[in-house]
């Protein structure tokens, strides 16, 4: 019950018509809770408000969630906000896209030291190159994740450059993410995991083309590198990677058992629904 009261206060509705467990969601009209959080100065208050109207508390689903992301073996690891366009003109709160970057290539294992752990044999000044390198190329793969996911949004509603809802300097939120889930890009690949610490909520974003786990034609290790975990504090996204050397990075179907075994509350968003 409250996750369904919760997706009502996402969506801005009154009543429950339209809302669903899970999938079979208008996704254009989703509104995550960072975007809320941004737009409602009392957001935070609202959510305390409807964990307290049935009998929970937020509290406790924020330690579900460090529980759940202790089990997955994933930490927080700042990515930065500020990015430069083709211009090579100064571009801030850029953190979604950096974010996204971030654990897009450490997935993949495109990353030479940014995503390393202190200890690690690497010569100083070898480790110096390789980090601007690797910070080269998150800032790269950064701002064309950030034209083709605003292209998508824009041309579902053009209207919002002018009102200042999508810019080369406006704040991204995950929710750009319901725009390209269907997309012919490599972001329709993705199932997006955003860690919510305002509301205790995890927010998905499965695009049409990810593969679940029990497909014949599925590959564990790229349905893993095509999983991408971030996590939402009050204004700002970070990417989640693994907190060890030993830990695995984990595919949607992992850290959705994991979620359900640790009583995260969670709302998926899919690309692929009828």
């Amino acid at each position: 019950s409250v996750a369904r009261a919760y997706r009502v206060l996402l969506s801005n509705q009154t009543g429950f018509d339209g809302i669903h467990d899970r999938g079979g969601v208008d996704s254009t009209s989703l509104k995550t809770t960072a975007h809320w959080d941004s737009e409602l100065k009392e957001h935070r208050s609202l959510v305390r408000e409807l964990y307290q109207n049935h009998g929970q508390s937020v509290d406790d689903h924020l330690q579900r969630q460090n529980f759940s992301l202790e089990r997955l073996g994933l930490c927080h690891k700042d990515a930065g906000s500020q990015n430069y366009n083709e211009k090579d003109q100064l571009i801030r709160n850029s953190c979604f896209y950096l974010s996204l970057a971030s654990s897009y290539l450490s997935g993949i294992g495109a990353l030479a030291v940014w995503d390393k752990y202190p200890g690690e044999d690497i010569d100083d000044k070898d480790k110096a190159l390789l980090g601007e390198a690797d910070n080269a190329l998150i800032s790269e793969t950064a701002l064309q994740l950030k034209r083709v996911i605003e292209a998508a949004v824009l041309s579902a509603h053009p209207e919002w450059a002018a009102k200042g809802i999508v810019g080369e300097e406006v704040q991204a939120f995950s929710d750009f993410l319901v725009y390209i889930l269907e997309s012919q890009t490599i972001c329709s690949d993705w199932a997006v995991v955003v860690y919510d610490t305002c509301s205790g909520f995890v927010d998905v974003f499965k695009g049409q083309n990810y593969k679940d786990e029990d497909e014949d034609s599925a590959d564990t290790t790229v349905l893993a590198s095509n999983t991408l975990t971030l996590r939402y504090v009050p204004g700002h996204y970070q990417p989640l990677v693994a907190a060890t050397p030993d830990s695995t990075r984990p595919t949607l179907k992992h850290i959705i058992s994991v979620l359900e075994e640790s009583g995260v509350l969670y709302v998926v968003t899919d690309g692929a629904a009828e």
